[in-house]
């Protein structure tokens, strides 16, 4: 009975110390469209979690969002392909205005890893709020620093470098010491200063990390953390080297593996040298020269062995993450799409054998080469694999038009689905350029991503030998 009212206790408290955010988004060409909300748990994963959404009538220009955060936190809105984030604190009302926007545009953006930013304008807040200042000092130093490339990078000129720490210092007067933006702003700077070498970048890890507290939700303090440990020790240094590494993860020893990066004097501190554990963890997964599993295992003991919530949290994000993924191996979602008639089918009906997932546009050159190249070998290679054309175009028409309605598409007889706008379909498999070709196996696990496009030979395993020769 003590336990369920101290669990009780305990959930009072944490909904007690949440409080509300409400954003209003306004916009003239938001009719129609799905609005998706993200909030990021941690900022070291890469993990956002999707909190909310709806989908507007064709008459809506408004609507409104509630949600419950414990502290300062990054949302992110979605629209399509279009993003925008930005920095909330509690108990407040964001109101987002959209700009005029042609949502066609992202159809005419062939390369999906650039993301399309949202002209979003927040009109309600005052000069002196967070998101403006920090928007301020960022388009501030992006200037100056684009004005002066050459003479930061090559020419090193004194005075210049002395003009771009003036400036910084600037964006500090009267604004209390130790504060979100002024931290923000010295580790913003920390940055530049150890991109430009401004500074001995010995000294500044000391300077910024050494015996420092962990400033988790802080986005300068973040973003300097990730530029100056990106690989620490994941490729190997001079604590650890790769060989120790790999049999410190093959033996899941974590103690070792703390206990050699504490030789780093910026890393005595536990907190901070567990939390540079946990990216370097990262880190290793991404690069490829370790087994996956064994970073995975690894990432779940510090979740289960750490003392520090925040941790154990982080952790498990990245294994989150990380098995999100789309590499081979991974056992795909079984998206829903539709076809052309616009009935709802799922990926999981065509995987009775390997399956060739194609994503294509069909205003796009490079797509429409490769279907040909597909029609010409589908006869020698239906009975070995299905194929499935996943358009990506902004609306069924498009490819019911093409289909029906024109010589190429209409003799092209295998299977073709309509991805509805469904954009978490594309970042699950990694999507990143038109056309993108991914084998799948009968099991449903990913095989090959990406695979070789078929006018390079990519379908040949699967065409019969019989009929090529005929």
């Amino acid at each position: 009975m003590k336990k369920i009212i101290l669990a009780l206790l305990l959930f009072a408290a944490g909904v007690l110390s949440a409080q509300n955010v409400s954003i209003d988004i306004s916009g003239a060409d938001i009719g129609g469209k799905q609005i998706r909300l993200f909030l990021a748990d941690d900022y070291l994963s890469g993990l956002d979690k999707e909190v909310a959404e709806k989908t507007l009538s064709q008459e809506d220009t408004s609507c409104r969002f509630g949600l419950l955060t414990d502290g300062v936190s990054v949302i992110t809105i979605k629209i399509d392909a279009f993003e925008y984030s930005f920095i909330s604190q509690p108990g407040k009302v964001y109101s987002l205005w959209i700009d005029s926007i042609n949502f066609t545009l992202a159809d005419s953006v062939n390369v999906l890893m650039y993301k399309q930013t949202l002209p979003i304008a927040i009109t309600n807040l005052a000069p002196d709020d967070l998101n403006p200042k920090i928007g301020r000092f960022d388009a501030a130093v992006e200037d100056f620093v684009s004005r002066n490339a050459r003479s930061l990078l090559v020419t090193r000129e004194k005075a210049v470098t002395d003009s771009l720490v003036a400036l910084i210092d600037s964006f500090l007067e009267n604004e209390p010491q130790g504060s979100y933006f002024a931290e923000y702003v010295k580790y913003e700077s920390g940055k530049i200063k150890h991109v430009l070498r401004l500074e001995s970048r010995k000294a500044l890890r000391e300077e910024l990390f050494g015996d420092k507290p962990v400033q988790y939700y802080n986005m300068g303090y973040m973003d300097c953390f990730n530029h100056i440990f990106s690989h620490y020790f994941s490729q190997g240094n001079k604590y650890i080297s790769q060989d120790e590494l790999e049999f410190w993860l093959t033996t899941n020893n974590y103690d070792d593996l703390m206990d050699a990066l504490g030789k780093d004097k910026v890393l005595k501190n536990e907190v901070f040298r567990e939390f540079v554990l946990i990216k370097g963890m990262k880190d290793a997964y991404l690069e490829g020269g370790f087994d996956r599993a064994d970073i995975i295992k690894m990432l779940e003991k510090i979740a289960s062995r750490t003392k520090f919530e925040q941790h154990r949290k982080t952790a498990l994000a990245i294994v989150e993450y990380l098995s999100g993924i789309s590499h081979s191996g991974l056992t795909i979602k079984d998206f829903e799409t539709i076809d052309i008639n616009g009935e709802k089918q799922n990926i999981s009906q065509f995987l009775n054998k390997p399956l060739v997932i194609n994503f294509v546009k069909l205003n796009d050159i490079s797509s429409k080469r490769e279907l040909e190249v597909v029609n010409y070998m589908y006869e020698s290679i239906k009975d070995n694999c299905n194929v499935l054309s996943v358009c990506c175009d902004r609306s069924l028409d498009a490819m019911y038009n093409f289909l029906r309605n024109t010589k190429v598409g209409n003799k092209y007889k295998w299977n073709f689905a309509f991805f509805n706008s469904n954009y978490d379909l594309l970042e699950f498999f990694q999507v990143r350029t038109f056309p993108a070709f991914i084998l799948v196996s009968p099991e449903g696990k990913i095989e090959e991503n990406p695979m070789r496009n078929p006018s390079e030979g990519g379908l040949s395993r699967f065409a019969n030998q019989k009929q090529e020769k005929q």
